[in-house]
């Protein structure tokens, strides 16, 4: 039960990193994912380089990418929801986002 309450809690926290959204936020949420700049990058669709200048606040992403780089971090949060879960189904995750969307509205 205590590995549950701990996998329920890690959750939480990445779940609140994507909301909040910001370029602390989302760098943060990256290295806790394990994830590399390069591995991010190619997801969203710009070089490496780039990723890095958001990173460190040397740019800003537009609004389109800046929603790519959100939604390809929360892509990787989706095996960890299937485990709690218990599921692979992807209707029942998708609706599991959509219910963490809506919190604290």
């Amino acid at each position: 039960m205590a590995n549950n309450n701990h996998s329920v809690q890690r959750l939480a926290e990445l779940i609140q990193l994507v909301r909040k959204g910001d370029r602390v936020s989302l760098t943060e949420l990256r290295e806790q994912l394990g994830k590399t700049r390069e591995e991010i990058a190619k997801k969203v669709g710009v070089s490496e380089n780039q990723l890095g200048h958001w990173e460190l606040g040397v740019q800003e992403p537009t609004g389109v990418y800046h929603i790519f780089w959100k939604l390809r971090l929360s892509d990787h949060i989706d095996n960890e929801i299937a485990v709690l879960l218990g599921t692979e189904n992807t209707e029942l995750i998708t609706q599991f986002w959509e219910i963490m969307w809506r919190l604290n509205e």
